[in-house]
């Protein structure tokens, strides 16, 4: 039921480490050095993730949980460059424990994610397990990418209408 979980884990660090990284278009000099480096490891884990659902298990188990820790390390000296403490706090949460699974399913040597089993009862426990990783994720991924400058800056958008006109709703027209 599990075996998903490390990648949706890892997407949901992704897209937070990627909004982190997003935010270097704002940022100077240190603040890109710090910042600039969630972006390389936002597609990182968001490839790994869809390597391992694409395979139909765990790739390179320890390889990922070096990952970790060095998403860790980096989040950290994000910090540093004004990254939004509850954003990278989901994030490692999110990374922490996807490379713990990775490396202990690595270490125990998983098989693939059907595992010889193909039964209706079987498909229906690892598409619930899925879901419950899906809702999980998204429970932490939520308020980190809120925090974010993509959060903070992504309802500000203009229609035409500007501020001449406060009262008509921009959105009545879908």
């Amino acid at each position: 039921m599990l075996r998903s979980w490390p990648a949706l884990l890892a997407w949901g660090a992704g897209l937070i480490h990627l909004a982190i990284g997003a935010s270097v278009t704002g940022a100077g000099g240190t603040a890109v050095v710090l910042l600039a480096p969630m972006l390389i490891l936002g597609v990182a884990e968001l490839g790994w993730g869809i390597a391992v659902l694409r395979a139909g298990r765990i790739r390179r188990g320890r390889g990922a949980a070096v990952g970790a820790i060095i998403a860790v390390v980096l989040g950290a000296g994000a910090l540093l460059g004004g990254a939004p403490v509850i954003a990278i706090a989901a994030a490692t949460v999110l990374v922490v424990a996807s490379g713990a699974m990775a490396a202990r399913s690595g270490a125990e040597g998983d098989a693939g994610a059907d595992g010889g089993e193909a039964t209706v009862r079987g498909s229906r426990t690892r598409a619930a397990g899925t879901v419950l990783g899906a809702v999980l994720v998204a429970a932490l991924v939520t308020p980190g990418l809120a925090q974010t400058d993509a959060g903070a800056n992504g309802g500000v958008h203009d229609h035409g209408g500007g501020a001449d006109l406060p009262l008509v709703d921009p959105h009545a027209h879908h």
